[in-house]
């Protein structure tokens, strides 16, 4: 889905283009990582199976 280099490119802030706070960059990052990481996990037999009763 995304690269994963292990470093992100700097954003700019907004209309100013300064860059953002080396803070708000890791956050950023931290979240990015925790997103991808639940986006490739799979999904239990057993969820499966409960949604399937729903249907």
């Amino acid at each position: 889905m995304t690269s994963r280099s292990g470093s992100l490119p700097e954003k700019t802030a907004g209309k100013d283009d300064k860059p953002l706070p080396r803070k708000v960059q890791d956050v950023n990052g931290a979240l990015r990582r925790a997103y991808d990481s639940a986006v490739d996990e799979t999904i239990p037999q057993s969820m499966l199976d409960l949604l399937n009763k729903l249907s």
